[in-house]
């Protein structure tokens, strides 16, 4: 049972039971074809052989009528024994009363067909006398064959002694009748089906080795990419594997190619993660261990230092809360387990506490920000998690903006959508790695933890919109949220 579970045997019994059930379909319609044209040929055989005894005993039948004639006139005829007319005809000949003869039926030198009832034989065979009174062949039914002769075709016909000769002038005295061995014509079924035998086995054993070299080359790739997958899976060397074929296998090992080059990144990405987030924790908890070290031994003695002290710990707190909010977000949202509010968003608020939110670290490096977005409508959403989105596009475009910079928020609502625009003036984004910036963890220079851009995409694709990137017109980078827009009801006038 085991051995038929593996992809071999079932491709072997793939390979050959089709050629088999082939062979064996295609064998007995052959032999059931040249049966029915054997018994065809057998039954024009047949019918041949009854039209040529239906001649010879009429031609008899002539000559017994004249015997029978002369002998009503006193003129006898030299006639020819049983065994001669049995040579001539080819066959044997009777003769049977149905009516009295003026010579004795043993003057006719045939013997009287056995089983011929002899008061009655008229009535005995009423199912061919209607044919021989008219002058007309006619074969015996089977029931009318003496058993002696078997399966012999048994043909009679009228003898008529009239003086004209023509059968119509009075009903026959009685029958001659032939009968031969049915011709049997050669059937060539059985010598077909002793062929075949030897043909079939050749073709199943040829089947079974084209099966047995197929499979084996169909099966040594997959066993291949069996030994690459526990490699990839041991983080082993990597087994190559022939990516240039061009049927399905090569598309199978391109596919599994990419899949550990892909597993590589995710690996080395996890690695950097691990880094990263490792750093990110250890920078704000130093500073927190520092700050409350520093509160412990007393050091800052001043309130205002102390104020100072307790302000630097919230910072760092509030840094590393935020760290933790991202990675939980991006494991909801990729978890497909992460809700959504909807509530009333007026979206003029939400882009000026964006704009203002993002003000301190620009204003350090004398970034400006502006945003352009005119009179926008109330919407119902989940106004944190838009406020999120372009809050994390906006500290991203002023991470990458050169000091002095300027960074330019806009939005645009109409049709049932709402766009809001991201432009820096940075060193923008590369086509090719367009693609890779979503991606988590991924960042370009190897700070942060490369989570804000991914969230901002799941979270647009979460409330059924998209974030895409483009080239700035001031030559930064370009993001544009693109999110469903249902316009809160205008309250009624009291």
């Amino acid at each position: 049972m085991l051995l038929l579970r593996s992809l071999r045997a079932r491709l072997l019994i793939i390979g050959v039971v089709p050629v088999v059930v082939a062979l064996l379909v295609t064998a007995a319609l052959t032999v059931r074809s040249v049966g029915t044209y054997s018994d065809r040929q057998q039954n024009e055989r047949r019918a041949q052989q009854v039209r040529e005894m239906k001649r010879a005993a009429t031609g008899l039948s002539r000559i017994y009528t004249r015997v029978v004639f002369d002998a009503t006139l006193g003129k006898r005829n030299e006639m020819l024994s049983a065994q001669d007319v049995n040579v001539t005809i080819g066959g044997r000949a009777f003769y049977v009363s149905l009516a009295p003869l003026p010579v004795e039926a043993d003057a006719l030198g045939l013997e009287q067909l056995a089983g011929v009832s002899a008061d009655k034989p008229r009535e005995q065979f009423a199912a061919v006398v209607s044919v021989i009174d008219r002058g007309g062949a006619v074969e015996l039914p089977r029931d009318l064959v003496p058993a002696e002769l078997g399966d012999d075709v048994v043909v009679a016909r009228g003898v008529f002694p009239t003086s004209t000769g023509d059968p119509n002038d009075g009903a026959p005295v009685g029958m001659v009748v032939i009968a031969r061995p049915l011709v049997e014509v050669p059937s060539p079924a059985g010598a077909l089906r002793r062929a075949l035998v030897p043909a079939f086995a050749i073709g199943l054993a040829v089947a079974i080795l084209l099966a047995l070299i197929l499979g084996l080359r169909l099966v040594r790739p997959l066993k291949r990419l069996a030994l690459a997958a526990r490699a990839v899976a041991r983080d082993d060397e990597r087994v190559p594997l022939d990516i240039t074929r061009a049927d399905e296998i090569g598309m199978v090992n391109r596919a599994f190619e990419d899949m550990t080059v892909r597993l590589a990144e995710a690996r080395d990405t996890e690695r950097q993660f691990l880094m990263r987030v490792s750093h990110e924790l250890r920078t704000p908890l130093t500073a927190i261990r520092g700050q409350v070290d520093a509160l412990v031994d007393g050091i800052f003695e001043d309130e205002a230092e102390q104020q100072l002290a307790y302000a630097a710990i919230t910072a760092e707190s509030q840094r590393l809360n935020r760290l933790v909010s991202d990675l939980l977000d991006l494991a909801r949202l990729q978890a497909k387990r992460f809700g959504l509010e909807a509530d009333e968003v007026d979206l003029n608020i939400l882009l000026d506490q964006v704009v203002t939110g993002q003000g301190a670290e620009a204003r350090e490096r004398d970034i400006e920000i502006t945003l352009q977005s005119g009179t926008l409508p109330v919407i119902i959403g989940d106004g944190d998690r838009i406020l999120q989105i372009v809050g994390n596009l906006v500290r991203n475009a002023v991470r990458w903006t050169p000091d002095e910079g300027t960074v330019i928020v806009s939005a645009l609502a109409e049709a049932g959508r709402v766009w809001i625009t991201v432009d820096d003036s940075g060193p923008g984004i590369a086509p090719e790695k367009r693609v890779d910036i979503f991606r988590a963890f991924y960042t370009e220079d190897g700070t942060g933890t490369g989570l804000g851009l991914a969230i901002a995409r799941e979270l647009a694709l979460a409330m059924g919109g998209t974030v895409t990137v483009a080239d700035a017109p001031q030559g930064g980078a370009r993001f544009v949220v693109e999110l469903p827009c249902v316009t809160a009801p205008t309250p009624a006038a009291v």
